[in-house]
């Protein structure tokens, strides 16, 4: 029984030191008091110039965009750049289709159809194809083409033929 009073006397004792306040109401003063006029020091923002506003002026270098065989004239067989394009010059080869051929007298002629499904009657010298694919022959069943395309080198000139479908 001895040792209950002990116990319940420590535990009382304990209790009576935590409900003191006269620490913590010294604390939040200072807590509320410590940095009322503290202002820390603050740098002015540095001033930035202006940029310097640079004209570029490309007449003098190479179009980056520009194939690497364009810029290299006289490499190879030069397609003529200056030469209007005509209607079949504006569909890459593969989207166009011969159909067929048409003779008139000793001329023969294939029909082409584009992708906007309209036909057009061509015949040797005609142009066709984004690469300046130029027909050197027609037959009943193909036509003969010639491009010339850009190479790592130069221009290059490539046979092709378009089958009938």
């Amino acid at each position: 029984m001895m040792t209950r009073t002990y116990l319940l006397a420590a535990v009382c004792a304990l209790l009576a030191g935590c409900s003191g306040d006269s620490g913590m109401t010294r604390l939040q003063q200072f807590v509320a008091t410590a940095d009322a006029g503290y202002r820390p020091p603050v740098k002015p923002v540095p001033k930035i110039p202006a940029p310097q506003i640079v004209t570029f002026n490309m007449h003098h270098f190479m179009d980056p965009f520009e194939p690497f065989a364009m810029r290299m004239p006289g490499r190879g067989p030069n397609p003529d750049s200056h030469l209007p394009k005509g209607p079949l010059q504006h569909y890459p080869l593969d989207a166009l289709r011969m159909v067929g051929t048409l003779s008139i007298g000793h001329q023969l002629w294939a029909l082409v159809t584009t992708p906007d499904r309209s036909i057009r009657r061509v015949t040797v010298g005609t142009y066709m194809g984004e690469h300046y694919g130029k027909i050197v022959r027609i037959t009943p069943h193909k036509i003969h083409l010639v491009e010339t395309v850009a190479g790592p080198t130069g221009w290059v000139k490539q046979p092709v033929t378009l089958d009938i479908k």
